[in-house]
């Protein structure tokens, strides 16, 4: 399947690599990296994989979350035979704001 990111998951990738580079250093914003490319290979192959995001039940999508590290979690849909990541969700926010992120 083929996989595409939403503008505001990409942005969040974005900003979530600067800052683990920033704080952590480059070692780390790899590691990060690596991680979320390889749980993106395996969703384009399996996203069933993930389990039902439990926030977002009441959507018409089905939505699906995949823990890709410590503190964040890859939210996507999957529509014919493409996988659309909505959001790269930090678990550290108030999980209400999640259902609201994704209009």
């Amino acid at each position: 399947m083929k996989v595409e990111w939403a503008p505001r998951a990409l942005h969040e990738w974005e900003n979530t690599v600067r800052y683990i580079y920033r704080e952590f250093g480059r070692k780390a914003a790899e590691e990060f990296e690596q991680s979320v490319a390889k749980w993106e290979a395996r969703i384009a192959i399996n996203p069933e994989l993930a389990h039902q995001e439990l926030l977002l039940k009441h959507r018409d999508k089905l939505y699906r979350g995949l823990i890709v590290s410590k503190y964040n979690k890859l939210i996507f849909y999957v529509e014919e035979d493409i996988v659309y990541i909505s959001d790269l969700w930090d678990m550290r926010r108030e999980p209400s704001r999640l259902s609201r992120r994704l209009k």
